[in-house]
């Protein structure tokens, strides 16, 4: 009979538990994208010196630190990799990154993959939004 009670007791206590931690609100985490700034259409940001800028911006619910950028560039002879630092994010922050164009990049169409966080080192609420492609049109 001793043992059917603690049974029970014990599956009650586990059913609680999980409630309990299902029910406890999480920590809000950062979550950064690539954008565009406003009136820009796709990715193709390009400076007077040819340059790619590339914006990250941090929709998250919380600060994102140091995180890594990388561009890959679809170049004749094979993709070109290229990375820079992007400083810390506040919540709604935006900061930019430039990468300058290969040479080996085809004429007229660039095109390229960017890809926020590259390095994983930034826990998000949203991992699946970190990378999109454009295609420079010269």
């Amino acid at each position: 009979m001793k043992s059917k009670i603690f049974i029970s007791f014990f599956v009650i206590l586990i059913l609680t538990v999980m409630t309990l931690v299902g029910c406890l609100p999480q920590d809000p985490l950062p979550d950064l994208v690539p954008t565009s700034p406003p009136g820009m259409i796709g990715y193709c940001n390009v400076d007077d010196s040819n340059n790619l800028i590339v914006y990250v911006e941090n929709q998250g619910e919380a600060d994102a630190l140091t995180s890594m950028v990388q561009v890959q560039f679809d170049c004749i002879g094979g993709v070109q990799e290229f990375s820079a630092s992007v400083g810390t994010l506040a919540v709604g922050e935006t900061k930019s990154v430039s990468f300058a164009t290969p040479s080996a990049c085809p004429h007229p169409d660039c095109s390229f993959t960017i890809t926020v966080d590259s390095g994983g080192d930034i826990l998000e609420s949203d991992e699946t939004n970190n990378t999109v492609g454009g295609t420079c049109v010269r």
